[in-house]
C-alpha cells in the first residue's frame, strides 16, 4: 500500500523557553483541511470551520498569539503560516508541543524545509477577492489597502534616524520562498526593554538578527551579515503575510501599503478581511 502520511517533528528554543517543538503531519490522501492544537491537546481551529478562528482571542507579545483559554493557546505562528501558503490543497495537522512555536533561526527557512520534506513540492497559491480601500492610522504609523491583482506590499520602517522601505509582489511560491530567509530582528534599546518587561526571556543569538543604529544604518550586532537587501523590511513583509495566513492558507488580492506596522496592525487588517477569507476557497465545507 502506497504510504500517505507523513510525519515532522521540529524542536529549538522559542523567544521564552529553551525548550519549544511542534508535530506536523500531511495525509496526501485527505481531502484539504488543516487543523491546529494547542499543547494542551485541544483543537484550536480548523480552516473547514471558519467561526472556530473567529471565536479566538488574539494577543501580541512581540508575536503574534491566539487563545481558545488559560490552558490552550499557541503564539510565535508568523514565521510557518507563510510556508502553508504554498500547500493550499493538502491536509495538516499541525500539534504544538509548547505554548510557543519554535523560533529556529528567525526565519521561515527551516519550516519551509521540514514542511516541504513531507508535503512535496509547492502548490499553486490560492487568492481571494477583498474589495477594500481603507486607511488606518496610528500613532507611529499607517497602512492604506486598495484592491489589486495579486498581493502587493510596500512596506517602511523608521527607527531614529534609520529607515528603510521595500516593495514585492506575491503572484507564486517561488515569490514567497525569496522572503523565506529574512530573519526577524530587535534593536538594543528595544531588546533590553523587553528582557526587563520579562519577555523574550530565551532568545539569543541563534533566534535573529540583533541590530544597533549606526549613522542611519542598521547594523547586526549578532546573527552576521544581512541575507539580502534590507532584510529586516523583509522580514516585517513576511510578518505581514504569515499573519494575514492564520485563519487559512489563502491570501488577498489587495495592495497594502504600510509604514512602521506589526502584528496588532496586521490583526486590523485580518479582521477586516475574514469574511472574505472563506469565500470559494478549497478547504471550506
Amino acid at each position: 500500500m502506497k504510504k500517505t502520511i507523513f510525519e515532522a517533528e521540529v524542536k529549538s528554543r522559542s523567544l521564552s523557553s529553551e525548550t519549544a517543538g511542534v508535530k506536523l503531519l500531511c495525509d496526501r490522501a485527505r481531502h484539504p483541511r488543516m487543523e491546529w492544537f494547542a499543547s494542551s491537546g485541544e483543537s484550536l481551529w480548523t480552516t473547514v470551520e471558519p467561526d472556530s478562528f473567529k471565536r479566538l482571542e488574539f494577543f501580541s507579545e512581540r508575536s503574534t498569539g491566539l487563545r481558545k483559554n488559560a490552558e490552550s493557546s499557541i503564539s510565535t505562528l508568523e514565521h510557518l503560516t507563510p510556508v502553508l501558503l504554498m500547500y493550499p490543497q493538502s491536509y495538516f495537522e499541525i500539534r504544538a508541543l509548547s505554548k510557543e512555536l519554535p523560533i529556529l533561526d528567525g526565519s521561515s527557512y527551516p519550516w519551509y524545509e521540514a514542511v516541504r520534506t513531507i508535503a512535496g513540492l509547492p502548490q499553486d497559491l490560492v487568492f481571494y477577492d477583498a474589495p477594500i480601500r481603507e486607511r488606518f492610522d496610528w500613532g507611529y504609523g499607517f497602512m492604506e489597502v486598495s484592491p489589486a491583482e495579486s498581493l502587493e506590499i510596500e512596506y517602511s520602517i523608521s527607527h531614529g534616524s534609520y529607515a528603510d522601505d521595500a516593495y514585492v509582489e506575491i503572484y507564486e511560491a517561488e515569490d514567497l520562498v525569496k522572503l523565506f530567509t529574512a530573519r526577524t530582528f530587535i534593536f538594543e534599546e528595544d531588546f533590553e526593554k523587553a528582557r526587563a518587561a520579562g519577555l523574550l526571556s530565551a532568545a539569543d543569538a541563534s533566534c535573529g538578527l540583533l541590530l544597533r543604529e549606526e549613522a542611519g544604518k542598521a547594523v547586526p550586532v549578532t546573527g552576521g551579515k544581512f541575507c539580502m537587501p534590507s532584510e529586516p523590511v523583509k522580514h516585517k513583509i513576511l510578518d505581514l503575510i504569515g499573519d494575514l495566513a492564520l485563519p487559512a492558507p489563502f491570501l488577498p488580492r489587495l495592495r497594502i501599503r504600510i509604514h512602521n506596522g506589526g502584528h496588532v496592525a496586521h490583526r486590523k487588517l485580518l479582521e477586516r478581511l475574514l469574511d472574505y477569507a472563506f469565500r470559494n476557497t478549497p478547504q471550506v465545507d
